[in-house]
């Protein structure tokens, strides 16, 4: 333990009283800490500190207190580095800049001046170092990093705003984590000006001035000056929360895959983003690499891709499938509540990693499906328009529709659990009425029912275990558990399913194959050429591996990475729960990823730090998300002329009717009738009946199932190629997308059109 003196007359504005109190460190057991304690009390009446309080601060006639003395016991930080910093330059009173100077060990041994020290001075308004002056003697590997120098930077300004003066303050880091041990007023300086640029506490508290190029409803500081020269938009929807630890952490994993895969494939890098209260903010970056390096790093993946589609196949099955598909089996075979405290920690790193690996090669997917969809897609569109087909692009559609993925199987899977209850009442009810129960217990006579139900929703699980409602227009959390871990999940779709009438269903699914293959034979037999027609079917069937590979990706990548990450943090959250260091599982949101996996191998050491971590970040996060959060900060973007009016029209649009409700873009084609079911935002399955049109924001991958069984959905949001337009496409549903203002302008129950081959909601018949 380190016992500390603080004396009522010590480290005021007037007088430091430094170093004429007592102080201990490396102290052992409760008998010798209350022995240190007395030793403090005694060290108030020394007589060196009786003959400098009456120099510094003589007492006036009317003063009668006696100086008093409180002793302070904290845990001892057995730095790697440690130093002292002042707020302002002690020698020429500059107040623009942080001093450190700081040395290898404990920090005695820079305040008692026995260790040449190496001092850098850092600007205070973008925190970069502008001087540095080493120690005459380094030790050997004695470092510290630059972000080190930052952290200590912003602790100190901190503490000057906490103690509302120019602070003088000691600080340690001790395994990589920065430590402020004391702070008192700097009480001598050749010019004592006002503290300009005072940083807000991080716990929200008020002050009246904010950083350079801060506002008052928004304090911030810029991660360096030459930020706030650039144009800064805020990242995400107005109304998400800010970002807590964990998420953070998650994150930075797919930024750092972003990147990985940009300067792998040479496209454009993905943009930076800096965090300012749990608010994200991005600008516009330059790439790393040389224009003819990416251009190399370009044509080199197109010839890759080029050379693999002549043979049928995809990109997606050739290379990237069987990487993915065993890195993921790896991974979801272990069972990491099983693990010690040690493995467990470098499960979640592997994890992290393996999330990293994921999100770089998902670019590598997307690349290559546009690439080579759009080549097949094209060179379809040339080899018809040889022959008399019209429509030539609706028709390639329909073609290569209803493909099988790995969303129609589960789909099927799921509309076969919902048959099989629908057998009998009395299993249906106890099997939607126990989700969490597995162990149910039925009459002899259901027996066969439930058994049969049991493995058909296990072969689901095993199949699909790791699908999950993430991936693009995911709406909920930063990630989200796979099936496995939450089979409720699927049985709150299956009670869904329950109601329906399930054989309209396969009904539907097979007349739209019946048109597909129709059609496609109508089209091939329009081709006399055999070498001709034997080139079409080699181009509509590798069109449709383009489609499955498209929309498996989702479940392979996106889902994956979710439900593996989800797993990964929430058991590592009931280990530190279970072993004290925080109060609830669901406190590991509240950490970082690195303090996740340096607790679990610390289990039993310094879990105050990790309560205390958890509480201050409550209560930023707290005071975060009632801030009023600006659409963009820095250099205001430049302003473009306006486009023409109709600069958006074409020669083929059909004018808007002047009844409709609300207008947005074409997800599904077709035309239905229904009443209108508004989602709520926090809905985790959507409810559906016969005649209902789903409205809401938007849709993730976990509402795909539920979309067979509404008439039509339409979205605030949404994009063409989601899970959801997919999966209405596929079922024959009219979807319309983007329409921005349907959840407000449409009211629950309300009877309207859909027109989803034109992106119209209109009035439904009187």
């Amino acid at each position: 333990m380190a016992v500390r003196s603080s004396g009522s007359l010590e480290d005021g504005t007037a007088a430091s009283f430094a170093g004429q109190y007592a102080t201990f460190l490396n102290v052992r057991g409760i008998a010798d800490v209350l022995s240190k304690v007395e030793e403090c009390i005694r060290s108030l009446s020394n007589e060196g500190v009786g003959f400098y309080r009456d120099r510094v601060t003589p007492r006036r006639a009317d003063e009668n207190d006696e100086p008093r003395m409180a002793v302070l016991v904290q845990a001892m930080v057995v730095s790697d580095v440690a130093g002292v910093a002042f707020t302002a330059d002690p020698i020429s009173g500059d107040t623009s800049s942080v001093v450190l100077n700081s040395a290898p060990g404990l920090g005695t041994a820079v305040v008692d001046g026995t260790s040449d020290c190496s001092r850098w001075w850092v600007d205070r308004a973008s925190f970069r170092v502008v001087r540095h002056e080493p120690g005459q003697i380094t030790p050997v590997g004695y470092a510290i990093a630059p972000s080190e120098i930052v952290n200590i930077s912003r602790l100190a300004v901190r503490a000057e705003t906490a103690i509302g003066h120019l602070a003088d303050v000691e600080w340690a880091i001790s395994e990589g984590v920065s430590w402020l041990l004391q702070a008192r007023p700097i009480t001598a300086l050749p010019s004592q000006e006002p503290v300009h640029n005072v940083s807000p506490v991080e716990t929200g508290m008020a002050t009246t001035e904010f950083p350079r190029h801060s506002i008052a409803t928004f304090p911030f500081e810029w991660p360096d000056e030459a930020s706030s020269a650039l144009h800064w938009r805020r990242e995400g929807r107005t109304s998400d929360p800010p970002l807590r630890p964990m998420e953070l952490s998650e994150r930075e994993s797919f930024l750092r895959a972003a990147r990985n895969s940009a300067s792998i494939l040479g496209s454009a890098p993905p943009r930076r983003m800096i965090n300012l209260n749990g608010y994200r903010f991005s600008t516009a970056s330059e790439p790393s690499l040389p224009e003819s390096v990416r251009n190399s790093h370009k044509a080199t993946f197109d010839r890759v891709l080029e050379g693999i589609q002549e043979t049928g196949r995809t990109y997606w099955e050739t290379v990237l499938f069987p990487e993915i598909d065993a890195g993921n089996r790896r991974i979801d075979a272990i069972r990491p509540a099983n693990l010690t405290n040690e493995e467990l920690s470098d499960y979640l790193k592997s994890v992290f990693k393996w999330h990293e690996r994921l999100w770089t090669l998902h670019s590598f997917v997307l690349l290559s499906v546009r690439f080579q969809s759009n080549t097949f897609r094209d060179q379809l569109t040339r080899h018809l328009g040889a022959h008399s087909t019209a429509d030539q692009s609706e028709h390639i559609e329909v073609m290569l529709s209803h493909v099988p993925t790995k969303t129609t199987q589960a789909i099927d899977a799921i509309t076969e659990l919902a048959a099989i209850l629908q057998e009998d009442s009395g299993v249906a009810n106890l099997v939607l009425s126990t989700p969490h129960d597995p162990s149910r217990n039925v009459p002899d006579e259901n027996q066969t029912i439930l058994d049969r139900f049991n493995s058909r929703l296990e072969e689901l699980l095993t199949t699909h275990s790791l699908r999950a409602d993430a991936g693009a227009f995911t709406v909920g959390d930063f990630c989200q558990p796979g099936w496995r871990d939450r089979p409720e999940l699927v049985l709150e779709i299956v009670r869904r399913y329950v109601p329906q009438d399930l054989k309209s269903i396969p009904v539907r699914k097979k007349q739209a194959i019946e048109v597909r293959d129709t059609l496609t034979e109508t089209v091939r037999a329009s081709i006399p050429d055999p070498v001709a027609a034997s080139r079409f079917d080699f181009l509509v069937d590798a069109a449709r591996r383009e489609v499955q590979a498209y929309e498996n990706h989702n479940y392979h990548v996106d889902a994956a990475a979710s439900a593996l990450l989800w797993r990964a943090w929430t058991v590592c959250g009931s280990r530190l729960a279970s072993l004290g260091v925080i109060a609830s599982a669901d406190d590991v949101v509240w950490l970082y990823r690195h303090e996740v996996e340096a607790f679990l191998c610390q289990a039993g050491r310094d879990h105050h730090r990790a309560t205390e971590l958890v509480a201050g970040r409550k209560a930023i996060h707290s005071w975060a998300s009632g801030l009023e959060v600006p659409d963009w900060l820095g250099t205001p973007l430049e302003k473009k002329a306006p486009a023409s009016p109709n600069a958006a029209s074409t020669p083929d649009s059909l004018p808007v009717p002047p009844n409709v409700l609300v207008t947005g873009q074409p997800g599904s084609s077709g035309l239905a009738t229904g009443r209108v079911r508004m989602v709520p935002p926090d809905a985790t399955v959507p409810m559906v009946e016969p005649g209902d049109i789903l409205v809401a924001r938007n849709a993730g991958a976990l509402w795909a199932p539920i979309f067979p069984l509404a008439t039509a959905v339409i979205l605030d949001e949404g994009a063409l190629f989601q899970h959801a337009m997919l999966t209405c496409r596929e079922f024959r549903v009219p979807g319309v997308i983007q329409t921005r203002h349907a959840t407000t302008h449409l009211h629950e129950g309300q009877i309207v059109t859909v027109d989803g081959t034109n992106g119209w909601v209109l009035p439904g018949p009187e």
